[in-house]
Parts: structure tokens; sequence; C-alpha cells
């Protein structure tokens, strides 16, 4: 095992309506023609884990979905850059962008509960631990004792998962 230091900002919105949306370059992106209290939004905290390389899932951060209720609706995608920050100094490894999938609800009606969705990634970048190639996989959300890539997020308050990952060797060594 290696530890590990996690951080991440939210850096781009697509459809790419930039003045509804705050926080850009920050771990808080926030949206919503509200006072800013009042605002909907993600946060990502990083973490200090250990970075699991037999296969297992390891603690990227902890995702928290801040649901108000605001006058919008709509299907939107955020994208979260994390860092990996190896603690012996060695390596700063930034992560393929995570896309998350948003589909903010009218707050009322058959369901009016926003959908959160990080869909499972397996990405070909390579990581190289003491000469030993991984492959990073993004495994999903652990949210309320579950495995999910999806969760439902009621109106008026925050709900939190832990964004899990995992590293799979390629059975290649490094150069």
């Amino acid at each position: 095992m290696v530890n590990v230091l996690t951080s991440g900002a939210w850096t781009r919105v697509e459809p790419d309506e930039v003045s509804f949306f705050t926080g850009l370059g920050t771990s808080e992106i926030r949206w919503g023609d509200v006072p800013y209290d009042q605002k909907s939004g993600y946060s990502f905290e990083g973490h200090v884990t250990d970075l699991q390389l037999d296969g297992n899932d390891f603690l990227l951060g902890t995702f928290t979905h801040h649901n108000q209720p605001i006058p919008f609706t709509g299907d939107f995608a955020l994208y979260l850059a994390v860092i990996v920050n190896f603690d012996d100094g060695s390596l700063q490894h930034p992560l393929p962008l995570l896309g998350f999938h948003h589909t903010e609800t009218p707050n009322q009606g058959p369901h009016p509960d926003d959908i959160v969705d990080l869909p499972t990634v397996q990405e070909q970048d390579l990581v190289y631990v003491d000469n030993v190639e991984y492959r990073l996989v993004i495994s999903g959300f652990l949210w309320q004792k579950q495995k999910v890539t999806q969760f439902d997020s009621p109106e008026g308050g925050s709900n939190s998962a832990g964004i899990f990952a995992r590293m799979e060797a390629t059975g290649r060594k490094g150069a």
C-alpha cells in the first residue's frame, strides 16, 4: 500500500452556460439564479487514503450534492479534475476528468428528487508505482452503504457519497 492525498476542482460544465455556474476551478461549484446560500451545487473533499494496488477499491474522496429547490430544470454535465499526490513526494498524478451527469428536476410531482450519475469509468490512463503499470478504474459511489453509479438526491439538503476507484495491474513493468 501507498499513502496518497487526493484533491479536486470542478473544471468544466456542459452545456457551457458559465454565467449560471459559480466556482469553476474550485472544489465547490454552485448553480441557480438565486442568492448563493440558496443555490444547488456539488463539492469534493479529498482524503488521505491508502492507494490499494491489489485491485481492491479505495476512497478517492467525498462527493456532496447540495440540493436546493431552484427555478431551473434540465440535464447538464460537470467535470471534476482529481489529483493524486503520493505522500513521499515522488509523484503528483492528475487523473482523467470525472464526468458527472446531473438531472435537475422540477422539485415536485412524481419524481421531485434530482438525479446524480457517475458512470463506471475504465480509463486508459496508466500509472506506474514501484515500476509496475496500473490502469485506474472509477468504480462509482458508496451511497447509503451500497456501491452505485447513480443516486436520487432529495430536495432541501446535502447528500454525500464516497467516490471509489481501484488500480488494476496490467502485468507490464515500467521502464
